[in-house]
C-alpha cells in the first residue's frame, strides 16, 4: 500500500506506512513547480514533470536516504519515452520525432502494470511499467487506436481520463464515455510485439472499448472504479452504480441480496455467490433513510402477507430458478427505479439540486464512498409528502413529589431535563440535614452497626433513573423510543400491496391484487 501527495511547494511525498518520505528521484531534476501531477497505481507510483515527462518507480524499492535530509528518500525511476513534449499543437500531422508524434501529455493514470495517458493531439497511449527499463532503445508508448471513431469525419476530442486498478474511462467533448480494461491493454501490448502501431483487422481483431448506453450523453462528470464495480457521478448530484457486487457485500450501495437489494434489481443465485445487476445497467444510489424505510416495508409485505408470498419467493429467495427470478427481479428493480425518480416531485424544481447532492464519489476494491451535501429542508419536505399520519406528540413526563403532586418535567436546549430548585434558605436546610444523616450513618458504622437505610432516598433514586431513561429515549433518533413512535407513522405506501408486475417476457407475477402498470 502506498499514498502519494503533491505539496504546494512542488515537493512529492510518499507514505508506505504511517511515515511520510520526501521523494527525490535520482538523475531527474524535479525543480520547483515542475511536478504537476502525482498518481499512485497498483504497485507503481508515478509523477508528471513538465519538460521531462511521466516517470514511475516500484513502491517497494529498498530505502535509500539522502544524506542532507533525514526524511528524503532517493529512488531510481524510469521515464516513459516521448512524453517530454511541451508543444501545444492540436493537429495530427506526423513529424520525425517521437515527442512530436505523441504530443504534450494532458493527463495520465497508473493502473495494474500499465500507465494510460492522453495528449493534446487527442491521442490515447498505453505503456507497460516494466522496471528497470533498458538503457538503450527502451520501448515506445503504444497508441490505443481502438478509441478513435472508424469514421474519420467524426471529431474525437478527449475531455478527461479516469481509472484505477484494471479499468479506465475516456470522456470525450461530445459526451461519449468509453470504458477500457486490463484485457484491452494486454491485447494491444501483445499486438505491439508484431506491429509498431497495433490496429484491429479481420484476421487479428483487437478488443474495442465498452460503450454503455446509460453513460452516453448523460451528464457523467466522473467515474470511480472498484475491482468489479464502478460509480458514475452525474452533474445533477446523483450516482449510478454499475457492475458486480462481490460476494453480495454491498459494494454497489444498493443494499444486500438478503435484504432489500432484489427490489433494486440486484440478483444473486445462491447464498455465497456474487450479486449482479442486469448487464450494462446502472441503478441510482439512494441516501434518504425514508426511501430505505419504503423498501423495507415493501419487503416485509412480501414475507408476511399471504397473497404476496409467491411474488416474494420469486424476487427474494436466492434459491429460485434463475430465468424466472431474473425477469422478476429486473421488473421489480425497474418499478422502484421509476417510483424513486418521483420522490421529490413538487419539492425540487427543474434544474435545482435535490435533497442529497453528491459532490464526490469514490470506489476501491469492494467498497464505495461519497461526499454528500444534504439540504435538510428539502429532505424533510419530501418526507412529509409521503407521510399520511404523523406520529402523535409524546406525552409530557412527570415526577411525583412526596405529597403526591405531579409536576411536568422541563427540558433545556440540550434535551436534558431539569427541575425548579428550592430557595437558598431551603437549600441550606437540606444541606445541613444531609450532613446530619451522613454523620449518623458513619457513627452507626463505627459502632459496628449497619448503615441507616433511607427508603425514601432509594425511591427517589429509582424515580430519577426512570426519568433519565425517558429523556434519553426522547433524544435518541435510533433508540427504542424512536422506534415506538415511528411504528405509529402511516405512509402513502402503508396500505399498498407488494407490487404485482408484468415482466419483460409478457408473463404476470402471481397474486390476486391488481397489476401495477
Amino acid at each position: 500500500m502506498h499514498i502519494l501527495g503533491l505539496a504546494d511547494d512542488g515537493k512529492v511525498w510518499q507514505w508506505n506506512s504511517d511515515e511520510a518520505r520526501l521523494i527525490k528521484p535520482v538523475h531527474v531534476d524535479v525543480g520547483e513547480g515542475r511536478v504537476t501531477r502525482v498518481v499512485a497505481g497498483w504497485d507503481r507510483a508515478s509523477m508528471y514533470i513538465s519538460g521531462t515527462g511521466i516517470i514511475y518507480w516500484p513502491d517497494d524499492l529498498p530505502l535509500r536516504f539522502a544524506s542532507e535530509e533525514a526524511d528524503a528518500l532517493l529512488i531510481d525511476t524510469a521515464t516513459i519515452p516521448g512524453t517530454s513534449s511541451l508543444h501545444s499543437t492540436t493537429h495530427r500531422e506526423g513529424t520525425a520525432t517521437l515527442q512530436s508524434r505523441i504530443g504534450q501529455v494532458t493527463n495520465h493514470i497508473a493502473l495494474e502494470n500499465y500507465v494510460v495517458f492522453t495528449t493534446k493531439l487527442n491521442k490515447v497511449f498505453l505503456y507497460r511499467m516494466d522496471f528497470p527499463l533498458p538503457d538503450l532503445d527502451p520501448p515506445e508508448p503504444i497508441e490505443l487506436t481502438a478509441f478513435y471513431p472508424t469514421n474519420t469525419d467524426i471529431p474525437f476530442e478527449v475531455r478527461d481520463l479516469q481509472g484505477s486498478f484494471r479499468s479506465f474511462a475516456i470522456f470525450t467533448v461530445g459526451g461519449d464515455v468509453l470504458i477500457g480494461n486490463r484485457a484491452m491493454l494486454d491485447a494491444f501490448y501483445a499486438a505491439s510485439q508484431e506491429a509498431e502501431t497495433p490496429s484491429s483487422t479481420a484476421d487479428s481483431p483487437l478488443p474495442p472499448p465498452t460503450v454503455i448506453p446509460a453513460l452516453q450523453n448523460n451528464s457523467i462528470v466522473s467515474i470511480a472504479f472498484g475491482d468489479h464495480h464502478f460509480q458514475a457521478l452525474r452533474s445533477d448530484g446523483t450516482i449510478l452504480a454499475f457492475g458486480n457486487d462481490p460476494q453480495a457485500c454491498g459494494a454497489l450501495g444498493l443494499g444486500f441480496t438478503t435484504g432489500t437489494g432484489p427490489l433494486r434489481g440486484l440478483m444473486a443465485f445462491g447464498y455465497s455467490s456474487d450479486a449482479v445487476l442486469r448487464e450494462n445497467e446502472g441503478r441510482e444510489v439512494w441516501f434518504d433513510p425514508t426511501m430505505h424505510r419504503w423498501l423495507a416495508d415493501m419487503r416485509a409485505k412480501a414475507t408476511t402477507e399471504g397473497e404476496a408470498a409467491a411474488r416474494g419467493v420469486m424476487v427474494l429467495s436466492p434459491l429460485g430458478e434463475p430465468e424466472p427470478r431474473t425477469a422478476a427481479i429486473t421488473a421489480m428493480g425497474d418499478y422502484f427505479a421509476r417510483e424513486g425518480r418521483k420522490w421529490e416531485d413538487g419539492v425540487r424544481q427543474e434544474g435545482e439540486m435535490g435533497g442529497y447532492f453528491v459532490l464526490k464519489a469514490a470506489a476501491a476494491g469492494w467498497h464505495s464512498a461519497a461526499l454528500v451535501l444534504v439540504d435538510d429542508d428539502k429532505v424533510e419536505r419530501a418526507r412529509a409528502m409521503h407521510v399520511v399520519q404523523p406520529p402523535p406528540p409524546p406525552p409530557p413526563a412527570t415526577t411525583t413529589e412526596a405529597g403526591g403532586k405531579e409536576e411536568p418535567e422541563q427540558e433545556d436546549w440540550h434535551g436534558d431535563t431539569w427541575e425548579d430548585i428550592d430557595a437558598p434558605w431551603d437549600q441550606l436546610s437540606n444541606a445541613v440535614a444531609w450532613c446530619v444523616d451522613l454523620i449518623w450513618s458513619w457513627g452507626r458504622w463505627f459502632l459496628g452497626l449497619d448503615f441507616a437505610k433511607d427508603t425514601s432516598s432509594s425511591a427517589d433514586a429509582e424515580a430519577e433513573k426512570k426519568k433519565k431513561e425517558t429523556a434519553q429515549q426522547k433524544r435518541q433518533g435510533d433508540g427504542e423510543g424512536a422506534e415506538m413512535v415511528e411504528d405509529t407513522v402511516r405512509y402513502t405506501w402503508t396500505e399498498r400491496p407488494f407490487p404485482r408486475l408484468r415482466m419483460a417476457n409478457g408473463e404476470v407475477m402471481p397474486g390476486e391484487v391488481e397489476i401495477t402498470e
